[in-house]
């Protein structure tokens, strides 16, 4: 049994077409593979995001409560000044 070229030809093409359809088989799965990773890395970006917005929120929290200590801690000082001006003398070493 001999082949004829007609046959190889034959033969030929249909290896070719075998080896571009797993080719594109392999390309698929590359791809789909990557959508995934991305779909991943896209969900993370998300949640890593949300974690940050909290942190800058507790820290701008962090910044108005320290503000606000400062502003309490200056009116002590005013009003204590302004008790130490109005009380007489005698009276502020008698309570100390």
């Amino acid at each position: 049994m001999t082949l004829e070229p007609g046959h190889l030809i034959t033969l030929g093409l249909a290896g070719v077409a075998v080896i571009v359809w797993l080719v594109r088989l392999e390309g698929r799965v590359n791809g789909k593979a990557t959508t995934d990773q991305v779909a991943a890395v896209s969900a993370q970006i998300g949640t890593t995001a949300a974690v940050v917005a909290t942190l800058q929120a507790k820290d701008a929290s962090h910044d108005n409560t320290r503000d606000e200590v400062i502003r309490l801690q200056e009116q002590i000082k005013h009003l204590t000044n302004l008790i130490e001006r109005l009380l007489p003398a005698s009276r502020r070493k008698v309570s100390e």
